[in-house]
């Protein structure tokens, strides 16, 4: 009877372990809370001058659904009239994010945000036009950036974040993020 009673609770508490084993080992669901590291570029077009744009920066995402997108953005216009503008800006946008699913809402905070140039030149314009434009540039960046934006989630793990956004127009971009934790 022992013998019958060992057979059985046996194999029993073998199956259990491995159960307990299992659960205690299972990976948590990557967060997006962290600090990240991204290049991006884009481009578009602003009163007959096309801006092409690349920057570097850092996205800070927190726990209670703030975030700090600090970034360093070149612009290089190619002017209407002809020439070429180089502006470089230090971005700076403390904002606020929340996931839902799939849909990454998110929205700089207006009050908070921050756009200056740090560098800029003319080649074939006049430096004047530089400046106005780099106005123009920072007046349309702060008066959207307080908009919320539905991104789509594409990828989260524990290194690496991206998102992507389609445009009123249908061309969509993706934005890149890298875990720098």
């Amino acid at each position: 009877m022992k013998k019958l009673a060992r057979q059985c609770v046996l194999p029993i508490l073998v199956a259990a372990t491995v159960m307990v084993a299992s659960c205690g080992t299972r990976q948590a669901e990557p967060q997006v809370e962290g600090h990240y590291t991204y290049s991006h570029s884009f481009d578009y077009d602003l009163n007959g001058d096309h801006l092409e744009v690349s920057e570097t920066g850092t996205m800070d995402f927190g726990a209670d659904g703030s975030a700090l997108d600090s970034a360093r953005q070149t612009y290089t216009a190619t002017l209407q009239e002809g020439g070429v503008a180089t502006i470089v800006f230090d971005y700076v946008s403390p904002s606020v994010w929340r996931l839902d699913g799939k849909s990454f809402r998110f929205a700089g905070v207006k009050d908070e945000f921050r756009m200056e140039v740090v560098e800029s030149g003319c080649d074939g314009c006049d430096t004047a036009r530089a400046a106005q434009l780099a106005e123009k540039v920072m007046a349309v960046v702060g008066g959207s950036i307080d908009h919320e934006y539905d991104f789509h989630l594409d990828t989260l793990t524990s290194e690496r974040l991206q998102w992507s956004y389609t445009y009123k127009d249908g061309h969509s971009d993706t934005w890149e993020f890298e875990r720098a934790e």
